[in-house]
């Protein structure tokens, strides 16, 4: 008696087989569902973005011609002179001073085609007070340690 009560309560216990595998199948489903849809929203808030702003860089830096006025990463503003090569430009920075840059380093394009001449001065800079030279109430002297002030008597 007790061998055939074993095997009735096994019998009751143990799932039929063809059940459990539509339940590990419908388990991994589950499971991989979650992780699909991280992956797609992950495509789609950081991938596809950074692909769209290297495309917008290219573009910027394909389309530079001499003329066109820039802000480099550094912040220096200037006016392309010159193209050198597929990489690099020749930005004018004051008149006649040139700096030798690479195209990657231009961040924005402030005008297009601007005069090389006058693109350095602003109408801010045209119409700003002369700045008064009167004696500064502080000297500086170099020293053995750096820089001292001392009030002028």
């Amino acid at each position: 008696m007790a061998n055939s009560q074993a095997t009735t309560a096994t019998q009751a216990v143990a799932p039929p087989p063809a059940n459990n595998q539509t339940e590990t199948a419908g388990g991994l489903l589950g499971a991989l569902t979650p992780i699909t849809l991280m992956v797609v929203a992950f495509y789609f808030l950081m991938i596809r973005p950074q692909q769209k702003r290297e495309a917008k860089m290219q573009e910027l830096m394909s389309s530079l011609k001499r003329g066109d006025k820039v802000v480099t990463v550094a912040g220096i503003i200037g006016v392309v002179h010159k193209i050198v090569g597929e990489k690099e430009l020749s930005l004018e920075v004051v008149d006649g001073t040139r700096l030798r840059m690479l195209k990657s380093s231009v961040t924005q394009v402030l005008e297009r085609n601007s005069e090389l001449g006058n693109a350095d001065v602003d109408a801010e800079e045209k119409t700003a007070p002369a700045v008064s030279r009167a004696k500064s109430p502080v000297t500086v002297k170099t020293g053995k340690f750096g820089p001292r002030m001392k009030k002028a008597k």
